[in-house]
């Protein structure tokens, strides 16, 4: 996810949009015919729902097949996924102070990198490994665990077991008979892959205060992100194992918890200079270059499995699309996937917008 494109040219945009439409059962192209999907740069548009919003946490939205791999040439470039996101949160967040001069902005950002290169010396910024993650992957990965061995685990953490039960509750899995108020009776509700979906992502959630700050509304944004493309990560797909749709639904996460790091290392970079706030451009640079790298850094010590390090690897190092792996691959495409659904619910952006 570093050094990508500095843009994506309007035409180019619509054709990658068509061609993974074709890739993955038509759902895009669908889409396209009732003029409802746009794969473009957005500056800025509606507000993001709330982060571990139902929908994006259950993968609401992300139609099975949807992440079906499309092949290497037809992956929107991150930078563009970043632009979009960066400039939505510049055009809704609130009026900032002024900006430092040139000097100021240059030594925040030199500060910040400062800061990622070394991020597990700053234990403020990187997060422990959740607790119940073994347990939890052992759980949902075994087709013989019941709903009360899974509820026991849920349990555990109040935080998690409110989540569930009010993904239960929502319009998507409501039933006749009242509100559902038990953990067992939410997790036969849900299943095993609304518990996937669900559980995993609550798990790993960060803590973003939106104040409605840039650096909040880009946080906020960046996780709704991240949890609609773990949603289209662990679609099914022909050929691929439910520990493979696991795993990629993991690396996404993970992913999107190092770009809500770097988020707070230039919220803190930029306020102790008193540079104010930066440009877009100096966002998705960081965002670009780092992201995945601190997701590498802070989850070095999670026992996470070979396949989702190397995974890992590849896309902290910027590998071209031809040369990644198959699991690598299906989080690029769903974090493209998920960019174009958030562009298509939150609709055009107003012109001109998208400077901090």
């Amino acid at each position: 996810m570093g050094g990508g494109e500095q843009g994506v040219p309007m035409s180019w945009v619509v054709i990658l949009a068509v061609a993974a439409a074709l890739a993955s059962g038509g759902w895009l192209l669908a889409r396209m015919r009732r003029g409802r999907a746009r794969l473009a740069p957005v500056a800025g548009g509606a507000p993001a729902s709330a982060p571990g919003e139902a929908a994006a946490a259950d993968g609401e939205g992300a139609p099975a097949g949807a992440a079906d791999d499309p092949g290497p040439a037809m992956l929107l470039a991150e930078r563009a996924i970043l632009e979009q996101l960066c400039g939505r949160a510049a055009a809704s967040a609130r009026p900032a102070p002024p900006g430092g001069d040139g000097d100021l902005q240059a030594a925040a950002e030199a500060a910040a990198v400062e800061t990622l290169a070394g991020i597990r010396a700053h234990p403020r910024y990187v997060p422990r490994r959740p607790q119940l993650l073994p347990q939890l992957t052992r759980a949902i990965n075994d087709p013989g665990a019941s709903a009360q061995s899974i509820a026991a685990i849920l349990a555990q953490d109040p935080a998690l077991a409110g989540n569930l039960l009010r993904v239960a509750n929502s319009a998507m899995y409501a039933r006749r008979g009242g509100p559902v108020e038990h953990l067992e009776r939410a997790v036969a509700l849900l299943g095993t892959d609304g518990l996937r979906r669900t559980a995993m992502a609550a798990l790993l959630q960060p803590v973003i205060a939106d104040d409605g700050s840039l650096f909040a509304r880009c946080a906020t944004l960046l996780w709704r992100h991240t949890l609609q493309s773990a949603g289209f990560a662990l679609q099914p797909a022909p050929g691929v194992a439910r520990d493979d749709l696991h795993s990629a639904q993991l690396l996404a996460l993970v992913c999107g918890l190092g770009a809500v790091v770097v988020v707070q290392v230039m919220r803190d970079s930029w306020g102790k200079g008193g540079a104010g706030v930066p440009g877009v451009d100096t966002m998705v640079s960081l965002l670009d270059a780092w992201s995945v790298r601190c997701a590498r850094a802070i989850s070095a010590d999670w026992g996470l499995s070979e396949r989702v390090r190397q995974a890992m690897d590849q896309l902290a190092d910027d590998l071209p699309d031809d040369a990644l792996g198959p699991l690598a691959r299906r989080v690029r495409m769903g974090r493209a996937l998920a960019a174009g659904q958030m562009l298509d619910t939150d609709g055009p952006a107003p012109g001109g917008a998208g400077q901090a």
